[in-house]
């Protein structure tokens, strides 16, 4: 029987060291809208999300990821997560409701330690009628105009110690495996799964984590329509004052046009268009080498990710940052990272 509990990746929360700043940000830059606020934390969606929220920005010290929410398939499904689940060291417990859905079961994921929860019940957006797009009704409401408007939550990417033992606890869940970047056979440096079973990229990716730290992030990705809407996004953000970290360029693992910053309280946002799209539920996941080609990071093997590029977030103890910068420099990582990755802060 064929099983696929989760439906979408649903929310992030990002913790934020400048929570007004990164709010700001997030709605005249990155073109969010600000749904409600609560207690420290404010809830955000893209402009075409019918959910009530996508990202929550949460005031804390230093940069970082909170819960990843996924809604699941149908009502029974976080109960049947919970059972699946019982008994074992990722389980955390259940919510009886949380600000945008109803009752929340929660796990972590067992090497990464990332905090997620499943929920069913969701409250949806309901836009005020001069906001609604009557010839377009399937959209939540009509297109903002508002900064480079990311259009809705694509995906997460977080590192871990053990990258085959979570997704081995990911597939338990339902996830497929859909591709991998080794640098040498057997040693993954970069893996994408879905949670669903048609999807045009990735909802979740894992990068490998040196530090010996857990519950680390490296970045949230939201989607707008089109690849050239990545080149506009470029140049609003550079109008804005928000350096580009990161391309554009075409990954060469997923497809997608990719560009990446930082917003104001440090934590790194890409935004992305475009992607291949993966129909076949028996599919195997491809791996790519990443010897000699830079493989992942460039379509075209003609752009290194910067110094830098690799930093998670929290950032770890000093002592703990240099076991990282040289098991990425020492293990041949420079090939997906780039040349200049392992000299990075």
């Amino acid at each position: 029987m064929s099983e696929i509990l989760l439906s979408q990746l649903a929310h992030v929360e990002l913790f934020s060291p400048r929570p007004d700043e990164t709010v700001r940000w997030m709605k005249d830059v990155f073109g969010l809208e600000e749904t409600t606020r609560e207690g420290r934390s404010v809830y955000l969606r893209g402009w075409a999300e019918w959910l009530h929220s996508s990202l929550i920005v949460t005031e804390a010290e230093e940069p970082g990821v909170g819960r990843i929410g996924w809604r699941t398939y149908g009502p029974g499904d976080p109960e049947a997560v919970a059972k699946r689940l019982a008994g074992t060291e990722e389980a955390v417990g259940w919510v009886d409701d949380w600000t945008g859905h109803g009752a929340t079961y929660r796990y972590r994921a067992p090497h990464g330690r990332h905090l997620h929860e499943v929920f069913w019940e969701v409250d949806r957006h309901q836009a005020p009628p001069q906001e609604r797009d009557p010839a377009l009704p399937n959209r939540p409401q009509r297109y903002s105009g508002r900064g480079i408007g990311a259009r809705y939550l694509d995906h997460v990417t977080m590192p871990t110690a053990n990258m085959r033992g979570d997704i081995d606890f990911y597939k338990q869940l339902g996830a497929r495996h859909t591709a991998q970047t080794e640098v040498e056979p057997g040693f993954a440096v970069f893996s994408t799964l879905t949670c669903n079973g048609i999807r045009s990229t990735h909802d979740l990716a894992l990068v490998p984590d040196f530090s010996g730290a857990t519950g680390r992030a490296h970045h949230i990705a939201f989607r707008v329509d089109q690849r050239q809407d990545v080149e506009r996004a470029a140049e609003i953000f550079l109008a804005n004052g928000t350096p580009i970290e990161f391309g554009p360029g075409i990954h060469g693992i997923d497809e997608i046009t990719y560009l990446y910053v930082r917003e104001p309280g440090g934590f790194r946002m890409e935004i992305n268009a475009g992607g291949w799209v993966n129909t076949m539920p028996d599919w195997e996941a491809t791996t790519y080498q990443a010897a000699g080609g830079n493989a992942g990071q460039s379509i075209y093997r003609n752009v290194e990710a910067p110094d830098g590029f690799f930093e998670a977030w929290p950032l770890p103890a000093e002592d703990a940052a240099e076991k990282e910068r040289a098991a990425v420099a020492g293990e041949g990582l420079r090939d997906f990272f780039g040349e200049q990755a392992g000299s990075g802060r």
